[in-house]
């Protein structure tokens, strides 16, 4: 049988590079999966003639796209990923630079997809690093009112853990997509710019009808650093609510608008006296612009004429709990865990049973 094509693609920003690549390239030299089979594409965002030098020196193999300005997560892999099909590799592969991969990561990934051909994505199984024994995702939850957040974070890994496993959302730290699915779901949004953009495409295989997997052989070690990710605040709330107003149905948006409002008065306090209200309110004034909820209206078209099941076996995996290393504070925590958590399972319990479309 004829050897599929992989497509690696790695972001890079400023001085990440010297940060993180020589690991992450070394590491994929090493990889068991032929090396004629897989080509790296790395996109350089606010590329200058330095960082090409280096970039050049460390990963001479890789086909280098240079992009003036930062253009994000999300249309960095897109620019990729068209390059890619259209020199015909079969499978495209994201993996943040700050990434060490196991030997055999590339192989067990490409050996999941080629016996389940029903997934849409297959992501890795991601530990962090130098805690290596500790989980980062063992794919990602999906809160029903857009919350996404790493399952098993911190933990040990389970013993038990199948080989593969089906999973709601998956990171785009380390996944596998057939070109085909891209092609039929779209890409990335590049609306969303960072953050929630893999989650959005989860959302929308699972409404074409695509399963996304864990494939726990294919192993990847994740030099995570949350608080980077804080400092986003602005885009994690405003991608946050523009995903559910795109992929639900406008019935399962009115059923929801109780406890959304609820939420967000939390949201809003907590983001008070964690300094980020301004950010918090910047995301909510997005929405007031007209030619935003133009593209908004667009996009939620274009993703619904793509739905193939119905909105209750979509959602059946959503989460109606929220994980706490998210949030900072004994008091926030303790007010999630035993009050907050309470309603949402109930609210969300009530709903599930409603929904019937």
């Amino acid at each position: 049988m004829k050897q599929k094509k992989v497509a690696i693609v790695l972001i890079n920003y400023k001085n990440y590079a010297k940060r993180f690549l020589p690991d992450c390239i070394k590491s994929l030299h090493d990889q068991t999966f032929p090396a004629e089979a897989f080509k790296i594409f790395i996109v350089d965002n606010e590329s200058t003639p330095e960082s090409v030098k280096y970039l050049k020196k460390i990963a001479p193999e890789a086909e280098l796209i240079l992009n003036k300005k930062n253009e994000g997560f999300a249309k960095a892999n897109n620019q990729a990923f068209n390059k890619a099909m259209k020199e015909d590799f079969e499978y495209l592969v994201t993996l943040n630079i700050d990434t060490i991969v196991h030997e055999r990561w590339l192989e067990e990934l490409v050996k999941a997809a080629e016996k389940h051909l029903e997934a849409g994505a297959i992501q890795s199984l991601i530990m962090l690093y130098p805690e290596m024994e500790k989980v980062n995702s063992l794919g990602n939850e999906l809160h029903f009112l857009g919350l996404a957040f790493c399952q098993g974070y911190g933990q040990k890994l389970p013993k038990s853990l199948p080989k593969l496993k089906e999973i709601t959302c998956f990171s785009g730290a380390a996944v596998l997509t057939p070109a085909k699915v891209l092609k039929e779901v779209g890409m990335f949004d590049e609306t969303f710019f960072m953050y929630h953009e893999d989650t959005d495409l989860s959302w929308r295989m699972r409404m074409a009808g695509y399963k996304i997997f864990l494939a726990s052989r294919s192993i990847v070690y994740h030099k995570y650093e949350f608080s980077r990710s804080m400092q986003q605040f602005y885009y994690l709330e405003r991608n946050r609510i523009m995903m559910m107003l795109e992929n639900y149905k406008l019935p399962t948006l009115f059923l929801i608008m109780p406890v959304f409002l609820f939420m967000e008065i939390g949201v809003l306090f907590y983001s008070l006296i964690n300094h980020a209200l301004i950010e918090k309110l910047k995301a909510y004034m997005y929405f007031f612009n007209i030619q935003h909820l133009k593209t908004i209206m667009e996009s939620r078209k274009e993703k619904q004429l793509k739905r193939k099941l119905k909105e209750k076996d979509v959602i059946k995996t959503f989460t109606s709990s929220l994980e706490f290393y998210q949030i900072k504070g004994g008091f926030f925590k303790f007010l999630v865990k035993y009050m907050v958590n309470s309603l949402f399972r109930f609210y969300w319990l009530i709903i599930k049973n409603i929904i019937w479309w």
